[in-house]
């Protein structure tokens, strides 16, 4: 599935950059990065928003970010957050 996060796969989500680009399922972890794949929980990141020093995945805050905006975008699209507990585990809000 395309995302529902973005309609602009040529640009990094959050720095607006245009690459390379990489894509970044929102909610990871094994089973939950399939899940985002499923739904469409993913953004491209540049790879300094991706795996940079500051990156997401260097930056609990940058990456909390993104998975509360995956999970309202979730809720608003496919169910409530009970739905979201349920294919996710856990609710982050």
């Amino acid at each position: 599935m395309d995302s529902v996060m973005t309609n602009n796969m040529k640009r990094c989500f959050l720095c607006g950059s245009r690459g390379p680009l990489q894509i970044h399922h929102c909610i990871h972890g094994t089973a939950n990065r399939k899940n985002s794949e499923h739904y469409g929980l993913k953004v491209p990141l540049c790879m300094e928003c991706h795996t940079g020093p500051n990156g997401v995945h260097n930056n609990r805050k940058k990456d909390l970010q993104l998975i509360v905006l995956a999970q309202l975008k979730f809720e608003s699209l496919y169910g409530d957050r009970e739905e979201f507990r349920k294919v996710f585990g856990k609710s982050w809000l």
